[in-house]
């Protein structure tokens, strides 16, 4: 018996469609109205979509079972398909006689010919016939409504765990060390199998994955508190020698990194408040780093107060082996290894993906739409207001962008 486009249409309603909904509506008010504090993960959407599911359907049974109202031949020729399918895989599940194994087969050849007679009353009959026969004969391995409950939303959770712990998982940006790259309230996802995934609780790899690249943002735990993740830009690999100038250009294996200033950047600084007075101006370069490119944020022409530890600051450093380099693109407002000194590369967690969510910071504030689904390795866009400046660095290019460096 085929299923028609309509049953599948119903069926993807009843099994996805319904459920799906109410999940997304349960946990976008829940945040609305503030029970949660964060926008829902995604763990927390599949969840909520196992467990909806199984209540949507037992209700749905509940409901048609106790309304008294004649079931009409369509809904019958579902169910049917339903119990066959379950017979069936029972059969194969079981080592069950050839006299139930007879008994069962005509109980379903039974339904099919009701099926095709298209008599509700005997197709009824022949349901409860079969459904009858399975108890009897197959009933032990019969999952109970409870079971394939549990089943289900167990199952789900083991998804959403084994898919957070070693393939992709959330992130929130906290704070603005890597703007205008990632704002404050942005949501990430984050590659997690790329580098190796790290066995939960350990800091042992599933398996050797690779290097990340000269370039590329990661996520990685930080060296000096392991309860906290940081989220920076790789600007130094195993034995490469870095050093960073007062004017923020950088030097690696003693080739500056391209870069062109695009102009003067007055907006907020990621997390949606004004920077305040005029003087404060930042300037916004593009920067070219291994195959990548991206913006980058200088607040000054120097550090007027040069922190205690100057990590490839003002001498040349050398990245000792099995370590990274890794710095913020707001270069001013970023605590990275210029401070606190290389990341161990067991350390590194993922790569960052894209943004699935961004909301302004604090509560009651609004979406940034146009950042939802962007490519967080992706060429920079202009920013708004500088579209000159932007579009005369890339007709510049990598090459026609290398500071002169004076020491």
């Amino acid at each position: 018996m085929e299923s028609t486009l309509a049953d599948r249409a119903k069926q993807a309603f009843w099994y996805f469609v319904l459920p799906a909904g109410l999940a997304i509506a349960l946990l976008q008010g829940l945040w609305a109205a503030r029970v949660l504090t964060e926008p829902p993960a995604p763990w927390q959407y599949l969840f909520a979509f196992a467990v909806l599911e199984v209540a949507v359907l037992s209700l749905r049974d509940r409901l048609l079972a106790r309304s008294g109202v004649p079931r009409d031949l369509r809904t019958l020729q579902g169910e049917a398909r339903e119990l066959q399918d379950e017979a069936r895989k029972l059969l194969k599940k079981t080592k069950a006689s050839e006299s139930v194994r007879t008994s069962v087969e005509g109980a379903i050849a039974t339904v099919d010919q009701a099926v095709e007679a298209k008599k509700t009353a005997a197709l009824e009959e022949a349901l409860q016939t079969l459904d009858s026969s399975i108890e009897k004969h197959l009933g032990k391995a019969r999952k109970g409504t409870t079971r394939e409950y549990v089943e289900a939303i167990g199952f789900a959770v083991l998804v959403a765990l084994g898919v957070r712990a070693f393939i992709v998982e959330a992130f929130k940006i906290p704070s603005p060390s890597m703007y205008p790259t990632l704002n404050v309230g942005d949501n990430i996802f984050v590659n997690k199998f790329v580098y190796g995934p790290l066995i939960p609780f350990t800091s042992r790899r599933l398996y050797a994955g690779r290097l990340p690249e000269r370039g590329e943002i990661v996520v990685f735990i930080y060296p000096q508190d392991p309860s906290k993740d940081f989220i920076k830009r790789v600007i130094g690999l195993p034995g490469d020698r870095i050093r960073v100038h007062s004017d923020g250009s950088i030097v690696v294996n003693r080739q500056p990194l391209s870069r062109c200033q695009v102009g003067l950047w007055s907006g907020d600084d990621g997390d949606g408040r004004a920077q305040g007075s005029v003087g404060e101006e930042q300037r916004l370069f593009v920067e070219w780093h291994g195959r990548f490119s991206y913006l980058a944020l200088r607040q000054r022409e120097s550090f007027s107060e040069p922190p205690v530890r100057t990590y490839g600051l003002t001498e040349e450093y050398r990245v000792p082996d099995g370590h990274i380099f890794v710095m913020g693109d707001n270069r001013d407002n970023s605590y990275d290894s210029r401070f606190w000194g290389p990341v161990p590369v067991q350390n590194i967690k993922g790569r960052a993906l894209w943004i699935w969510w961004s909301n302004l910071p604090g509560a009651g504030c609004g979406m940034r739409w146009n950042r939802f689904g962007h490519d967080l390795m992706a060429p920079p866009t202009a920013p708004a207001g500088l579209e000159t400046g932007f579009n005369a660095c890339i007709r510049r290019g990598r090459e026609g962008s290398v500071p002169t460096i004076a020491d």
